[in-house]
């Protein structure tokens, strides 16, 4: 990779135990991922541009009858963030949100975001 270009990313795996009076003992287990690229100093030193592309938590299997996600979501990201200042960046980006719940049937949500951060 070079300076101008950072590939990252994360896998995560959890298995659950149910602990009830009804299910206990009863596992399932849980997958998620995300590819992240980052371009520092896009268009202009101390910028830095940024997409996020995943896999919120998915229950893969489960012992509890229908408590599997059969449909998957999908968690896509894009920010920019302006560094206006040495001490302030402001950071505007965009969710979507494919198949919410990891169900086929709901819409896709979308959701813009706008942060500021100071450093001192």
């Amino acid at each position: 990779m070079n300076s101008k270009l950072a590939l990252g990313g994360w896998a995560g795996y959890t298995r659950a135990e149910a602990v009830s009076r009804v299910n206990d003992g009863a596992n399932a287990s849980i997958f998620y991922y995300a590819v992240t690229l980052a371009f520092p100093d896009l268009f202009q030193e101390g910028n830095l541009g940024g997409i996020v592309v995943g896999l919120p938590p998915k229950v893969t299997s489960n012992d509890i009858d229908d408590r599997e996600d059969r449909d998957s979501s999908l968690h896509l990201e894009a920010f920019y963030r302006f560094q206006v200042t040495k001490n302030i960046g402001i950071t505007p980006g965009v969710l979507v949100i494919t198949n919410p719940e990891h169900n086929k049937d709901n819409d896709t949500i979308y959701v813009g975001t706008i942060r500021t951060t100071f450093s001192f």
